[in-house]
């Protein structure tokens, strides 16, 4: 076994050196820029919604996702689909996860079943198939902090400890559980479910009530949301003290995975229990939580092409083909990205699925789900793409389970005691 010093530069010790390990990801720029500050344009789409009309949100919302959702998924094929050698490694995988792209249809065609069978809950599939990728959708946000987390666990030796399985604990704690108060208030999500309107803050406490008494008088949505803020409340309170107890035991605590996590958790936590949120569209929700995941991705996805396909031109190039074609500059990169965007998203203003770019009115036929053939044909395209996204990256980031992308990544198991990297 071959050991090597980490790559972080010496640095003078002092106070800041008694308290604190620094790991970086990929170094402290990247780090700052992209995977801890990129959280600043997710606050900052908050900020604008608040001043925005519904028309200007919504393009904002196309402008976010022709240059930064829509690539981001670009980049998960450019690695895979695009890579010679990945395609040839991992044939059945890249054809089995495009099984994905029949749930769409399946539903539908259950829809027109139970429609021609006179059922009077025949959009209950659509309805179904709407949900699912919603949700999903947050929990592939969810799974890609908590795989950074993971990244830093591994930098800075806490794999496999009581603080990592602690910080999993705390991290999907954070994000799941005030998603739950969001849809639980949110007049979009309750309509879904045949709920009616959005439900408020708190009512005021009536002066001499019991917090007991106030509590069962509450209406259950309010009851539910009340748990869900003691929850959290737990959960941030024993993450905290953890890390009491870690420095007053004299251990340094991984500043990183804390600024990680100190970007993270607020703006989960915030904008899931804002009353912003209800004046507004789940658009707006989506653009805000996802515009900071997007640019996390692609700077990873960037730093693993930088790592992967940079070595001898010639050589690279016949081994990994387009993708090392592609990866040469990262103009060219993401205007490839951005080019793949541009006609799914004008087809959608030719067919007036998006508003704010309507070229005309709707193209296509009725249909029994109220809106044309065309845009149901739309939706399950853009959704199979995001599916398909999904389910892949389950399966393409698993460093702990594949040796050439923690190299790729320059990502190893960090020794807790000696703070070197084994290989």
């Amino acid at each position: 076994m071959t050991v090597l010093h980490t790559n972080e530069p010496a640095r003078p010790g002092g106070l800041w050196d008694n308290f604190f390990k620094i790991n970086w990801v990929f170094n402290a720029r990247r780090d700052l820029v992209f995977l801890i500050g990129s959280v600043l344009a997710g606050w900052a789409v908050f900020g604008l919604s608040t001043v925005l009309t519904g028309d200007q949100m919504l393009m904002l919302w196309f402008v976010w996702v022709i240059t930064l959702d829509t690539p981001h998924f670009f980049a998960t094929y450019s690695r895979t689909y695009l890579d010679r050698e990945f395609r040839q490694q991992q044939k059945p995988l890249l054809i089995w996860t495009l099984g994905v792209f029949l749930v769409g249809p399946v539903c539908l065609v259950l829809a027109y079943s139970m429609y021609g069978l006179g059922s009077g809950l025949f959009q209950l599939p659509w309805t179904f198939f709407a949900i699912l990728v919603s949700l999903w959708a947050y929990w592939h946000i969810t799974r890609q902090h908590y795989g950074i987390m993971r990244l830093y666990h591994r930098k800075s030796g806490e794999t496999g400890t009581l603080d990592s399985k602690l910080d999993a604990w705390v991290l999907y704690g954070c994000l799941l559980v005030p998603f739950i108060a969001l849809v639980g208030r949110h007049p979009s999500s309750r309509g879904r479910v045949d709920l009616q309107g959005a439900v408020p803050w708190f009512p005021a406490r009536e002066e001499g009530q019991s917090y007991i008494g106030y509590f069962i008088d509450l209406r259950w949505e309010h009851q539910i949301i009340a748990m869900t803020i003691v929850v959290v409340a737990v959960l941030l309170t024993i993450f905290v003290g953890r890390q009491i107890q870690r420095l007053m035991r004299g251990e340094k605590l991984p500043l990183p995975k804390l600024l990680f996590m100190g970007a993270v958790l607020p703006l989960h936590i915030y904008i899931c229990y804002s009353d912003q949120m209800l004046l507004t569209g789940l658009l707006t929700f989506t653009v805000i939580i996802t515009i900071f995941h997007d640019l996390q991705y692609l700077a990873i996805v960037w730093f693993y092409n930088e790592k992967r396909y940079g070595g001898e031109p010639k050589e690279a190039k016949q081994r990994y083909g387009a993708a090392h074609t592609i990866s040469r500059r990262l103009w060219l990169w993401m205007g490839c990205a951005i080019a793949f965007s541009v006609p799914i998203w004008t087809l959608g203003c030719m067919i007036n699925r998006i508003p704010v770019c309507a070229t005309g009115p709707a193209v296509g036929s009725p249909t029994i789900l109220g809106s044309t053939d065309w845009i149901i044909f739309f939706v399950l395209v853009t959704s199979g793409f995001q599916m398909h996204h999904y389910i892949l990256d389950q399966y393409i980031w698993r460093p702990g389970k594949d040796k050439r992308l923690r190299e790729d990544l320059k990502v190893e198991t960090v020794d807790r005691d000696s703070q070197t990297v084994a290989s």
